[in-house]
């Protein structure tokens, strides 16, 4: 059984790991892109008004996460959307995502923002599985990132 909650301060060893563990064996070309300083103070960078930390828990394990951080007062950025390899394809990230957009529903935002890799197909595949759409994408050297975008309206008037 998964149980997705608020990240806890006993919980920040095992985020870093998983993070770091998935980025340096999936995406160590990637890693330039994405600066470490949120997963050192997670509290810190995810504690402020209309911002929230959630993992995923496998037998008390941490073996997901998703993060939200505040743009502006209409726009969320969702951020660290990370799976352990041996739970994916269980519906994990997409409950992570479920439970983020939730949480920026009850927020009030109005826009959510992802943005990837292109070497992030199973996080490019949930998030399109969620009702995002690729709206943008920008070379930077060897890397190319990916924008992907979900409105809050849409998906309140279609629920």
């Amino acid at each position: 059984m998964i149980e997705i909650r608020r990240f806890a301060p006993g919980d920040e060893s095992s985020v870093r790991e998983l993070i770091n563990g998935i980025m340096s064996r999936e995406f160590r070309d990637d890693l330039s892109a994405y600066p470490t300083e949120d997963i050192n103070d997670l509290p810190k960078a995810y504690g402020g008004i209309g911002e929230a930390f959630f993992v995923a828990l496998a037998d008390g394990k941490v073996v997901g996460t998703i993060g939200i951080k505040k743009e502006d007062g209409r726009i969320a950025l969702m951020r660290r959307l990370f799976v352990e390899s041996h739970y994916r394809k269980k519906s994990i990230g997409t409950k992570l995502i479920q439970r983020a957009l939730q949480f920026c529903d009850e927020v009030g935002y109005e826009e959510v923002v992802f943005r990837m890799t292109s070497h992030m197909n199973s996080a490019a595949k949930a998030c399109q599985k969620c009702g995002f759409v690729q709206r943008a994408k920008l070379q930077l050297g060897p890397i190319e990132l990916l924008k992907f975008v979900l409105s809050l309206s849409h998906v309140r008037k279609s629920a």
